[in-house]
């Protein structure tokens, strides 16, 4: 019966292999939080031309933030059309959250932007169905 043995010459092969076997494994996406039809309870922190920043205020939902400028919690969201920016000033509210456009989200939109740096960014209605009511 063949044995097989590890000698100089294959060595470090088998150390390659097994090296490029861990960093395949290792290196796999984390499992994405799921936000499609995600109602979250938010704050806002500023918006303008229906983009906004919106603090979580919902321990359960810091998932879906993170930190920026001196801000934690927080994500950028494109709004719907559907948006009144003067209504959700000043208060808290919840948003149902998307990854994509909303479907019938057709309106034109002005050019300014608000300046975010961070990578949690979303697309966002304003929604009196989830937690009990739209403001508390």
């Amino acid at each position: 019966m063949n044995r097989f043995s590890f000698t100089r010459a294959t060595l470090p092969v088998a150390v390659a292999v097994l090296t490029i076997i861990f960093i395949f494994t290792s290196c796999q996406d984390d499992k994405e939080v799921e936000i499609s039809g995600k109602c979250v309870k938010v704050k806002l922190v500023s918006i303008l031309c229906g983009q906004a920043v919106l603090h979580i205020e919902d321990p359960a939902a810091y998932a879906l933030g993170e930190t920026w400028k001196s801000h934690t919690n927080v994500f950028f969201v494109v709004f719907d059309c559907s948006v009144n920016e003067q209504a959700i000033a000043n208060t808290t509210f919840y948003v149902d959250l998307q990854k994509s456009p909303f479907l019938d989200d057709t309106c034109p939109r002005c050019a300014a932007a608000v300046d975010y740096t961070g990578e949690k960014k979303y697309y966002a209605r304003v929604s009196s169905k989830c937690g009990g009511g739209s403001t508390e």
